[in-house]
This record gives C-alpha cells, sequence and structure tokens, in this order.
C-alpha cells in the first residue's frame, strides 16, 4: 500500500493580515497552497509542517494558521523553525504534538517506513541544533525500528546547500548528529524547509532535500540573501515498501513578486 506524504513549510504569517514578507501577502500564498494540495486529489496520510508557521511568533498568527489548515489538521505533525515559539504551537495544534515539554520532535511508525521529525529550534536565534535530549530520544527510534526505512523531517539543514548566507544560519554543531546518521543505514531521506529553495543532496547513501516555501522563494548560490521571482510550493511523497518518490509541486504562476527590503 502506497504511504503518501505531504510537507509544507515557511508560511511566515502574521498576526496583522496586512503585513506582507518581502512585499509577499503569506495569508494569500498559503490559502493559494493549500487550494493546490486539495486540487492534486491526492489523500495524503500525513502532513508534514517542517517550521516558521510564522514570523512574529504570535498567538494570533498560529491561530490564523490552524483556521487556515482547517480540516488538513487532523494528519498534520509540527515541528517548529527558528521563527516559531514552542509554548503556542503546543497552545494553538496540541492535537499536532505528541510531548508536553522540552523539544517537539514526533515519529510515526507505519508498515515499511519510519517518518520522524526533529526540533532544532534555538531560542532567538536563526540557526539551529540538534539538542543532546533529541540526540538521545532519535537514537533510542531509530533502535526500536532499525529494521524500517526511515525519513526525516527539520527545519534546518545538515549539510550546507552552498548559498553562502543560509549556510551560515544553518545547522550548528551537527558532528554527533552527522555520527548518528552514519551509524543507521536504515535512514534513506532527510528532508528540510528554511532555506526557501529546492535543494538536493547527499550524506553519504543518505538523500537530503529542502523544500520551497509557501510564501516567499530565496534564489540559489548567492552570497547574501536574494529573493527569488518563482512561484511558492511544496513538496510530496510517496512511498512504497521499499521505494520512494518525491516531486516539488509550485503555483502555476508568480501572483506576488517579491520586493527587496
Amino acid at each position: 500500500m502506497v504511504l503518501n506524504v505531504l510537507q509544507l513549510t515557511d508560511f511566515h504569517i502574521f498576526s496583522d493580515p496586512k503585513t506582507k514578507f518581502f512585499g509577499v501577502p503569506t495569508i494569500k500564498t498559503l490559502k493559494d497552497i493549500l487550494v493546490k494540495v486539495v486540487d492534486l486529489n491526492i489523500t495524503f496520510d500525513h502532513i508534514i509542517i517542517t517550521g516558521d508557521l510564522t514570523s512574529d511568533e504570535e498567538l494570533i498568527s498560529y491561530q490564523t494558521v490552524k483556521e487556515l489548515l482547517g480540516d488538513m489538521i487532523s494528519k498534520c505533525k509540527i515541528i517548529p523553525g527558528n521563527h516559531d515559539d514552542r509554548k503556542l504551537i503546543r497552545k494553538v495544534f496540541p492535537e499536532c504534538v505528541e510531548n508536553k515539554n522540552g523539544p517537539i520532535n514526533f515519529s510515526i511508525s507505519t508498515n515499511s517506513w519510519q517518518l520522524i521529525g526533529l526540533d532544532t529550534h534555538v531560542f532567538g536565534k536563526l540557526y539551529g541544533t540538534i539538542s543532546d535530549e533529541t540526540l538521545l530520544w532519535l537514537k533510542s527510534m531509530l533502535n526500536k525500528y532499525k529494521n524500517k526505512n526511515t525519513i526525516l523531517f527539520q527545519h534546518h539543514p545538515p549539510i550546507p546547500v552552498k548559498t553562502k548566507w543560509t549556510d551560515l544560519l544553518g545547522l550548528k554543531n551537527p558532528d554527533p548528529f552527522i555520527e548518528t546518521l552514519k551509524q543507521n543505514p536504515q535512514i534513506r531521506l532527510i528532508s528540510c524547509g528554511h532555506v526557501h529553495q529546492e535543494f538536493q543532496g547527499h550524506l553519504e547513501n543518505i538523500t537530503i532535500f529542502t523544500t520551497p516555501a509557501t510564501s516567499v522563494q530565496f534564489q540559489k548560490g548567492t552570497d547574501f540573501l536574494k529573493c527569488d521571482p518563482i512561484p511558492p510550493g511544496f513538496r510530496i511523497f510517496s512511498f512504497d515498501n521499499d521505494n520512494w518518490k518525491s516531486k516539488i509541486i509550485r503555483l502555476d504562476e508568480l501572483k506576488y513578486p517579491p520586493v527587496e527590503n
């Protein structure tokens, strides 16, 4: 039986609906993305939101996201990004979070795949890290399901994406985490957000993706932040026993061109 998974990331919603992110009305782009998702006519078993639901970390912003997601909420798991607040995520989305305190991680075990979400949030910082607590938890999940193919979802990518300024804001002190990855060959995939661009790389036998934002896109390969005038998007996965497929889907047009600050 095929398992279908949707990844959404980097909404950057504000409490004031008139506020724009690099000139883009992010509430409107998220609405358009969700319409596109429905139009695919795919039954998604799980929806993974990989952080930066808001830009201002306000209660109203999270409530807006929940309202926009509607009935999709029942299939959602959420991990925080650098622009998130764990307490508010737990307050607004209790059904999407597995634990009541500490890092917001999750594990979903299916017939042939394990889906793991890792919290890389560092309070007050743009970069991320895998805390000792999260790393210990990850090791326990990998040991528990060591014979299952595994995909990790996290906000910050564990390797450089070859865009200088975003790589400076990536995962700090990654060595213990990377060593754990290397010791667990069942990890097949890692899919991230944060960089607002599509990327594919490898760490030994692990394929590493980043996923377009539902808001503003950033150009690849630049030394400094530069917006990319292409439509927002999302990523879908299908898992069939040991096999997997992934695809980026974008809106058909760029309705709201970004503006450099």
